[in-house]
């Protein structure tokens, strides 16, 4: 830490630059009101700014003249100086949030505040249990790893034996204390650590965005760079950390396990009385909101490269259209004046096959076929009576029909005017009922149900067929 670089850093680093901010105390204290101590982590336009009109309102009672400016105008200071994120989603109304420079001042202020008890002994066994998982994963061999898991057997063993006969001895409040500041402080960070996080996918989206709007190299080029800033993130420290963690909260069993474990944390008296807010009430689901979050950067990330890639193959379409067009456009303009040489046209780079119709092979007449077979004709004696008998069907004369009998029912059926009426015309009277379902709305054709009619034709031979359904209602007055 040489004294140019402390120097620069008092400068420009945006948490270093809020702790020296003329408003610091009035923004830190402001910040802590609406977003630590109500555990909030993202607030709309109006909600802020009511509440940062309510706050100075105040500050104005006790300290009359020294915040002149309106709500505002400090809201847009703080977004401008970085101290907050505005942003939009879903809604036309900005959110706010803070930034992981301002979370990493109010964590440190928060460091300062003096405790009447620190848990010395919990962080010592933290570290101790640290350094000993680190010497069991990579300085014991085999035999030794073996060796310390069966002096942790007989420990548990032992420990076992004195509950069963009540020598074990249980936490007493200033070890319960202990536990629940270390969880309490191992949260808070995983919170920011959670913004830090945040923030890094966050710049890579911009990044991505930036080199999708500057860019024009070739789709494969431009993913393959973002890519591999995604990857640089997730294969990071950080990155594996997190998305490790994630996979165990959002894992069902363990996240139902640490659920109870939290309701049963407000059960002990002694954590009762120590933060009768309950702080860690609401742990889990902190811990999911702020992770979602992380997700739904990366779900951005995601759609950002899909509309990309998208707009690519819509540019690289309408540029083979133009390109189709441009080779029409010469061709007629050649059309009069066609090239004299073979070799006329050379495309660069890849060969395409070209298949003119000049390159095909010219018309061949098919030979013809000698039969040496004499074909014998036969003469057959054919019946053509049947095709001299004609059939009038009189279609009104079928309505009439439908109509009379609808007079005496509210409904008829095929098989109604069959056994009333007749059919003695064959499938051409048939077809004149049909033809009149087709058009008449009083008609309904089931799709599901079919009706059998026996019925005669001209030369009085009986026929059974099978139809569809029809059914003739009454026209309601």
């Amino acid at each position: 830490m040489t004294y140019e670089y402390l120097k620069n850093l008092k400068a420009t680093h945006q948490t270093l630059r809020l702790l020296n901010s003329d408003n610091f105390a009035m923004s830190v204290s402001f910040f802590h009101t609406v977003f630590i101590a109500p555990r909030q982590t993202v607030l709309s336009q109006s909600s802020i700014l009511q509440s940062l009109e309510d706050y100075l309102f105040a500050l104005e009672l006790s300290y009359p003249g020294q915040f002149p400016r309106k709500a505002q105008a400090y809201l847009d200071e703080f977004a401008q100086s970085g101290y907050l994120r505005k942003y939009y989603a879903d809604a036309d109304e900005p959110l706010y949030e803070l930034t992981p420079h301002t979370q990493r001042a109010l964590e440190w202020i928060e460091s300062l505040q003096k405790r009447e008890f620190v848990g010395s002994r919990s962080r010592f066994n933290l570290i101790f249990e640290l350094l000993e998982e680190l010497e069991f994963e990579t300085g014991l061999d085999d035999a030794a790893r073996i060796e310390k898991l069966e002096a942790q057997k007989r420990r548990i063993d032992e420990e076992i034996e004195a509950i069963r006969g009540r020598r074990a001895m249980r936490f007493d409040e200033s070890r319960i204390r202990e536990h629940y500041m270390q969880i309490e402080e191992i949260a808070r960070r995983l919170r920011y650590d959670f913004s830090e996080i945040e923030y890094n996918f966050r710049e890579l989206n911009q990044t991505a965005m930036e080199q999708i709007a500057m860019r024009e190299d070739a789709k494969g080029e431009v993913l393959g760079s973002i890519f591999e800033l995604e990857d640089g993130i997730r294969e990071s420290d950080q990155g594996k950390s997190f998305f490790a963690f994630w996979q165990l909260l959002t894992d069902v069993e363990r996240s139902e396990k640490l659920s109870m474990m939290l309701e049963k944390l407000y059960r002990i008296d002694t954590v009762r009385s120590f933060d009768p807010e309950r702080r860690l009430r609401h742990l889990k689901y902190e811990l999911l909101a702020s992770g979602e979050k992380i997700t739904q950067v990366t779900s951005r990330l995601v759609e950002q490269l899909r509309r990309f890639i998208d707009d690519r193959v819509w540019i690289e379409n309408r540029r083979i259209l133009q390109l189709c067009k441009g080779i029409e456009k010469q061709a007629l303009e050649i059309r009069e004046n066609q090239p004299g040489k073979r070799s006329f046209v050379s495309l660069p780079g890849e060969k395409a096959a070209i298949r003119s119709i000049a390159s095909k092979r010219l018309y061949r007449p098919k030979e013809k076929q000698q039969f040496i077979e004499e074909i014998i004709l036969r003469e057959h004696s054919v019946d053509l009576e049947s095709f001299y008998h004609q059939c009038f069907v009189d279609e009104a004369l079928l309505r009439r029909h439908i109509d009379t009998l609808l007079q005496e029912r509210p409904l008829c059926s095929l098989g109604d005017l069959n056994e009333v009426f007749g059919i003695d015309k064959g499938v051409a009277e048939l077809i004149g009922y049909l033809s009149i379902a087709k058009t008449d709305e009083r008609a309904q054709v089931s799709d599901s149900e079919s009706e059998a009619l026996e019925i005669r034709d001209f030369d009085g031979n009986e026929k059974r067929v099978i139809v569809p359904k029809i059914i003739f209602t009454r026209r309601e007055r």
